[in-house]
């Protein structure tokens, strides 16, 4: 592998940059000179970056290596009450604004491909009072009801995650909401949106139309009407063999034109045409061929035998790569400690989310960038070692901010 330097880590983020953009939102105040948010910034990555596990005695651990000072823990956990999320936010939409050219393909696409998903933390209601609340479930030696801590995140295809909504309401228990909702709201034309079938409501899939999008998930309750059949396989062509290694791991059986039914709105739902792909995949736990049917708005194309760009093998292919989310939500929680929710307020959630967003952005540059073969763990490791010194210099601006502001010296930008 290659090891990576100090200036590689300026090239994406700047120190002068971080700096600036704390000063930009108000990061620190009087009061808070001596935690600045240059060091909160810092802490939280080293901490994330080190171990699986973030607490506030890890940051309090982090802040004295760097710096030899002490730091009590309970001071960062007031400051992640309190600390813009704006900056978070900033320091975020940059990396992640600098690394999409580096990991997407030179080839133009017509569509903007997103996977969307949420994922979930469940917490004692005693803890936190941010959240949805899950009355219904009960600890059976306590009756202490549970609040769900639900984010919506969405998946670029060339990888580059990133956050769509922290769920608040109680309507967003419901994943047509709490899905549906999000990405109506950053819909833009020539998108297309492959979601789980938790995303079954046809009005929010309709609005998705109506606007130039494209969505892909999978059919359930739906009732479609056939209109007519565009190819069906012949079942002497299906096997009932496991796939090879190089095998395909889905079988094409049917395709067809539909629209929904038992409608009262049945002229508006006339207007936009679904194609039903039929289809067996590969199940590794059952080691048998299951049935999945797959729904999508794309239009026929080349003598109905394309659904927009794709072939209807290539629609399940992408259907399949939604798995990708899965993984992303299992490296955040099991490598960068998501799992374990460190702040109990709204504010101090977003500002993890966009720390551990951050993280990920980092590890999934440093795993290109230093061509590591291996998993996560190993990523994880070596990013920690090379990052070390990039924010170990962070911190040396944060203690030159807190003397600069003792003795009354202008902030340098």
């Amino acid at each position: 592998m290659q090891r990576i330097s100090l200036k590689s880590f300026e090239k994406i983020i700047p120190s002068d940059l971080v700096q600036k953009l704390a000063i930009e939102h108000k990061v620190d105040k009087c009061n808070q000179i001596r935690l600045p948010g240059l060091a909160v910034f810092a802490c939280l990555l080293e901490a994330m970056l080190s171990g699986s596990f973030v607490s506030q005695r890890t940051l309090e651990d982090a802040h004295y290596k760097k710096t030899g000072q002490t730091a009590d823990h309970s001071s960062f956990g007031k400051r992640l009450c309190t600390i813009p999320v704006g900056f978070f936010r900033a320091i975020f939409e940059h990396l992640y604004q600098v690394l999409s050219p580096k990991v997407t393909p030179s080839k133009a696409k017509t569509l903007r491909v997103r996977f969307v998903d949420a994922t979930i933390v469940t917490l004692s209601a005693r803890l936190i009072q941010f959240g949805l609340l899950k009355s219904h479930t009960r600890r059976k030696e306590t009756g202490t009801p549970r609040r769900d801590i639900k984010s919506v995140f969405s998946l670029e295809e060339n990888g580059l995650p990133g956050i769509m909504r922290l769920c608040s309401h109680p309507s967003e228990n419901s994943d047509c909401v709490a899905l549906g909702e999000p990405i109506l709201a950053d819909l833009m034309p020539n998108d297309l949106n492959v979601v789980d079938a938790g995303l079954s409501d046809r009005h929010r899939l309709l609005k998705m139309h109506k606007r130039g999008a494209s969505f892909l998930t999978r059919h359930t309750t739906q009732n479609l009407n056939v209109l007519r059949v565009i190819r069906e396989v012949a079942p002497s062509e299906i096997t009932q063999d496991a796939p090879g290694k190089e095998d395909a791991t889905y079988q094409l059986v049917r395709v067809e034109d539909c629209r929904f039914g038992n409608s009262a709105d049945k002229d508006e739902f006339a207007e936009m045409p679904i194609i039903a792909i039929h289809g067996l995949r590969w199940d590794l736990r059952s080691k048998k061929w299951c049935p999945l049917v797959l729904m999508t708005n794309l239009p026929l194309e080349d003598n109905d035998t394309k659904a927009g760009p794709y072939s209807f093998t290539e629609v399940a292919e992408l259907y399949r790569k939604r798995w990708d989310i899965e993984k992303f939500f299992k490296l955040i929680k099991q490598h960068l400690g998501y799992d374990h929710i460190l702040s109990r307020t709204q504010n101090g959630i977003e500002v993890m989310i966009y720390m551990t967003l951050i993280a990920t952005l980092l590890m999934i540059w440093y795993k290109n960038i230093a061509r590591i073969e291996n998993g996560w763990p190993s990523v994880k490791r070596w990013l920690s070692w090379d990052a070390s010194s990039w924010a170990a210099e962070l911190l040396d601006t944060a203690l030159w901010i807190q003397v600069s502001v003792r003795k009354n010296r202008p902030l340098r930008m």
